[in-house]
């Protein structure tokens, strides 16, 4: 990207040159910024339960322990953690979601499948024509991961009803995502691949 003026008057518009470009480029404001998310009702929805810091901590299922290490994300251990501090949340958000938009919990789920499918093309991982590629997805599962992770939050900074607090944001997201994980709406579930 060049960013340039036409000679040194000041008066004259700045021009922008873009090449081949996949993520944001924003100046001015953008309309996407003023329709709502169903995301964001389900964050906020979560930001409004109760919580209280644990001293003793859950531990993960056996089946979400294999699923971690089939798809080599012992490094992204950090928001299974936070998921099993607010499971009991993230269920109660997920039932009443649907009662504030329509379809709300299957359009958050379908959101993520996406999102995971758009990561997989970023890595270029084949899943049209074939099997999904396990050695290819652990190579890349961090990347897949944090893309997800953070297109998911791309739309909630871009919606017209971002959440109040960046906290509240963060957490979501990583315990949507972690979710979405534990549940096999996204990376790969080791009962497939047998």
């Amino acid at each position: 990207m060049t960013i340039g003026n036409e000679g040194d008057n000041p008066s004259v518009n700045k021009t922008v040159k873009v090449e081949r470009n996949a993520g944001n480029i924003i100046i001015g404001n953008s309309p996407e910024y003023e329709i709502s998310s169903a995301i964001n009702e389900l964050l906020k929805s979560l930001a409004n339960k109760p919580f209280t810091l644990k001293k003793n901590r859950r531990r993960p299922s056996s089946e979400t322990v294999v699923k971690i290490q089939h798809n080599n994300l012992k490094a992204k251990s950090h928001i299974i953690k936070q998921y099993l501090d607010h499971s009991s949340k993230v269920e109660e958000a997920y039932s009443e979601i649907d009662s504030l938009v329509t379809f709300g919990k299957d359009t958050i789920l379908q959101n993520l499948n996406d999102l995971y499918f758009l990561a997989l093309d970023a890595v270029e991982i084949d899943y049209l024509i074939c099997d999904i590629d396990i050695a290819k997805v652990r190579e890349n599962s961090e990347f897949i991961l944090d893309f997800i992770i953070q297109r998911l939050k791309n739309t909630v900074f871009e919606s017209k009803n971002t959440p109040a607090y960046k906290e509240h944001v963060e957490l979501g997201v990583n315990v949507v995502v972690a979710h979405a994980f534990i549940e096999c709406i996204i990376m790969e579930n080791p009962a497939d691949d047998s």
